[in-house]
């Protein structure tokens, strides 16, 4: 559809329509010059509406009788949590008429009655009064979908692509708060201080890659870290409102850089896309795994609705550095904070060029700080999930005295995955 136009080539209700036919995600804004709405839409459901008179229904029906303004659509603005349009736009729509119906009568100068007032004379004065008028018909009410058609409706525009393309109706429709951050999974064994480091780096083999004179590498366990905080696309959207495939096939559309990140109760999962190629895989369910494994774990989570979604846009190189973080092997690793000198370590990583990162646990939070070819590319924490140059926050966490610290670095098993193979794959 049109990302702008005027109300002139077809009206709202038009839009409305075209909305819900095409599946469309995004804010729909509307000015008629005087007043201004917006109207949000989750694959072509409208669910909430805000204007000068308010939220909900109302904004989307008083909207309905401008005949002129302009719109614009924004596919990429970010959607709101709350939900205030439980009917469909066809029942807006017909409300609407039915507000408009007596308003257009009267000014054509059209009796509003079912049938017109018997005529009254001068003569009549002196006969008696008139007849009573016949009461006025009720302005019929448009009905909000029951509960068990609120289920039916609910299914056909949200459907995969084996369903029926046929866009209907949608009648329930509940987005949450945005999820907390992804929990850190702390290691299932003990943390130990490694014995000081030979004096040379030990001898490479497919499992255990050379690295940095005196370092204590080793291959990495599976664990998923949190992420930063980027440009949300889309965020808390209920999963089982969402055509997994279809948003998959949109985001490689758009050459999306960033990741999906899918959260519920004990479960994560996260998938990095680079240009929109799915670059990794990861989630957590007891134990953490990745790869397809990870993105078919994912797609049944998403196929049975469990847990919300996030869509973040980030740029390339950070993705690429949560990619090595999740995959690169261990230089060193359980390292008390407490007989660390952090900023010595970076200085160090940072003559060695080490592309990778430097991970920080505490008790109660972690801190990443990621690296590209030694220089700092960018260090958050779970509380504060923005990208930052400078290592302070992180640099906190390493002075208490139960932190641990792990130095990662290498290209890690970055492989891409083939979504359209791993779609059709059973899981």
């Amino acid at each position: 559809m049109q990302t702008q136009g005027s109300l002139r080539d077809g009206g709202l209700a038009t839009l409305l329509q075209s909305m819900q036919a095409e599946r469309a995600t995004g804010t729909l804004t509307i000015d008629n010059g005087g007043d201004s709405c917006s109207l949000y839409f989750l694959f072509g459901h409208l669910f909430h509406a805000n204007g000068p008179g308010g939220q909900g229904e109302e904004v989307v029906i008083d909207a309905l009788g401008w005949a002129d303004g302009s719109y614009q659509f924004d596919p990429r603005a970010k959607l709101p949590a709350e939900e205030t349009i439980k009917a469909s736009p066809a029942e807006l729509i017909a409300a609407a008429d039915s507000r408009q119906a007596p308003a257009a009568a009267a000014s054509s100068g059209a009796a509003t009655w079912p049938e017109a007032a018997p005529a009254y004379s001068s003569q009549d004065a002196y006969a008696g009064a008139p007849a009573a008028l016949p009461e006025p018909i009720e302005e019929p009410a448009y009905a909000v979908a029951s509960t068990s058609a609120a289920v039916e409706s609910a299914a056909e525009p949200y459907a995969t692509a084996s369903s029926n393309p046929e866009p209907a109706p949608m009648s329930e429709f509940q987005p949450t708060p945005a999820p907390e951050p992804v929990a850190y999974q702390p290691a299932a064994e003990p943390v130990s201080y490694p014995s000081a480091p030979a004096p040379t780096a030990p001898a490479a083999s497919p499992d255990r890659p050379a690295g940095p004179a005196g370092s204590a590498m080793g291959t990495a366990a599976v664990r998923v870290y949190p992420l930063p905080s980027g440009r949300a696309h889309y965020e808390g959207l209920k999963s089982a409102f969402v055509d997994f495939p279809r948003l998959l096939r949109t985001l490689r559309s758009d050459r999306h850089t960033g990741y999906v990140n899918l959260s519920g109760s004990g479960y994560s999962g996260v998938i990095l896309l680079n240009d929109g190629q799915a670059l990794q895989a990861l989630s957590s369910n007891g134990s953490a795994v990745q790869g397809e494994a990870a993105f078919l774990q994912i797609r049944r989570h998403m196929d049975a609705g469990d847990g919300v979604i996030d869509v973040i846009e980030l740029e390339g190189e950070t993705v690429t550095a949560l990619a090595q973080l999740f995959t690169s092997p261990y230089l060193y690793s359980g390292l008390l904070g407490r007989f660390v000198n952090l900023e010595a370590l970076l200085e160090y990583l940072a003559e060695e060029h080490v592309s990778g990162s430097v991970v920080v646990q505490t008790p109660t939070e972690a801190g990443i700080i990621l690296l590209r070819d030694g220089d700092i590319l960018g260090t958050y924490t779970e509380s504060q999930r923005s990208l930052d140059k400078a290592a302070t926050a992180v640099a906190a966490l390493a002075t208490d005295r139960q932190s641990v610290i792990e130095v990662k670095g290498g290209d890690g098993a970055i492989a891409a995955i083939d979504v359209d193979a791993a779609l059709n794959r059973a899981y």
